[in-house]
């Protein structure tokens, strides 16, 4: 056969196949076609189109059930991507990792503007704080700078206060030793006895009893609080007076001036204290000391928290000596400890007037006499040391004080009150040992 005729009977065959496949097509287009809405031409392409892809892809019918918008060519994409799954996996995981991403990234960045929120703040904190620190060494510099100045400052305010203090009490206790004594003195025996002590003619001292760091190794300090009694204040002579004195008023006796001492020392230093008011001496002063030791017991019986105890007297010397001294401007008796040894030169021990106490007092007095002597020099006489006891036998801390003579006022007695409160306060509290 002829290559002509096969290829004519080729295209014969090709012309029937399109005929076939295409004129129904054709024929379902041309009758489908709404004269006036769009051309002949367009209508018939889309009819052909349309009717295609319902014969030859049959989900097209699920696409008119959608009533999906947009062009023919839209929708087609849309159904040829339905029949290939993993296309649309694909773009559902990138949207998804797009806007985990998106919300990662907005995290992220929500949290380095937060961090570079704090880091400001830490910034200005750490900056507030350089600054800060700068004035506090700019200060330090002003205070190192003027410090003399503030010194000078602080002192005139102390002494403002202190003389407004004067002007209320008349005295201002001292801060600061006005004297000192060098160890080397304090060491020597002999020294100490001149110094510190005066020996009546019936008794003596012995170096051991009056070895410096002996008498200062004694805990003069108070044990209790102040919710009980204290301290004692009591008078084996009660009817002891001054020369402007008015017999018939215990208060301008030495009575009187214990009640101002007590005073003081309880308001101003807070001492608990008892002023015993118990006179032995009305009718004789021979049995003085055998009548206040029973009262002095039964107070004690009563009072057991007392830990300290001071017999106050007033001395009796010539009468052309007065014992006064001046202390910022103000006059005062000058005032003497008094201890009792139970030793005499003609009995030695006195074993029938024992007393436990005897290094203990002398401890005590000689703490007193020392402060006395470095923060008021010239207020103390010597202590005065006799052969008996005098009633110190009762506690550690007993003392008998002299304050001043007949021959000196109330007012000078009482003016005495006040440093001799400050260095009992001084002792009791263990401030004469700072150093």
């Amino acid at each position: 056969m002829k290559k002509r005729d096969i290829k004519g009977k080729r295209r014969v065959m090709v012309g029937i196949s399109c005929f076939l496949l295409f004129g129904p097509l054709v024929l379902q287009a041309v009758e489908d076609i709404e004269v006036g809405k769009e051309s002949v031409r367009k209508g018939v392409l889309t009819a052909i189109s349309e009717q295609a892809m319902q014969l030859y892809h049959p989900f097209w019918q699920y696409e008119e059930e959608r009533q999906e918008t947009g062009t023919f060519a839209e929708k087609m994409l849309r159904r040829i991507t339905d029949n290939i799954p993993f296309y649309y996996y694909g773009k559902e995981s990138i949207d998804e990792t797009c806007l985990v991403e998106v919300v990662e990234f907005e995290q992220l960045q929500e949290e380095l503007q937060e961090k570079e929120k704090v880091e400001d703040l830490r910034g200005q904190e750490l900056a507030a704080a350089v600054l800060e620190e700068n004035r506090n060494i700019e200060e330090t510099m002003k205070i190192q700078i003027n410090m003399p100045q503030e010194l000078q400052n602080i002192e005139q305010e102390s002494s403002k206060k202190e003389q407004s203090s004067a002007v209320v009490n008349g005295f201002v206790p001292q801060r600061q030793k006005q004297a000192r004594y060098v160890a080397a003195q304090l060491q020597s025996t002999e020294f100490m006895k001149k110094t510190f002590f005066t020996e009546d003619a019936t008794t003596m001292i012995r170096p051991e009893q009056i070895e410096y760091h002996t008498l200062m190794n004694f805990d003069a300090t108070l044990k209790q609080g102040t919710e009980a009694p204290q301290i004692l204040i009591y008078h084996t002579h009660s009817q002891e007076a001054y020369v402007d004195s008015n017999p018939q008023d215990a208060a301008t006796t030495i009575m009187g001036v214990g009640e101002h001492l007590a005073a003081i020392l309880r308001t101003e230093y807070g001492f608990h204290v008892l002023h015993h008011m118990g006179q032995y001496d009305v009718d004789s002063r021979d049995d003085a000391y055998a009548k206040a030791a029973v009262g002095l017991e039964k107070v004690l019986e009563e009072n057991p928290s007392i830990e300290v105890i001071i017999d106050l007297h007033r001395d009796a010397v010539a009468e052309g000596n007065k014992l006064v001294t001046t202390l910022q401007g103000q006059d005062m008796a000058q005032f003497m400890f008094f201890n009792g040894l139970s030793y005499t030169r003609a009995r030695g021990e006195l074993t029938s007037l024992p007393n436990p106490y005897v290094q203990d007092n002398l401890a005590f007095a000689f703490q007193m006499k020392l402060a006395a002597d470095e923060y008021y020099p010239g207020l103390t006489r010597k202590t005065y040391l006799k052969g008996y006891r005098y009633n110190l036998q009762y506690r550690p801390k007993s003392l008998l004080v002299e304050l001043g003579a007949q021959t000196n006022t109330v007012e000078e007695a009482m003016n005495a009150c006040r440093p001799l409160a400050h260095i009992i306060s001084m002792v009791l509290k263990g401030e004469n040992k700072q150093e």
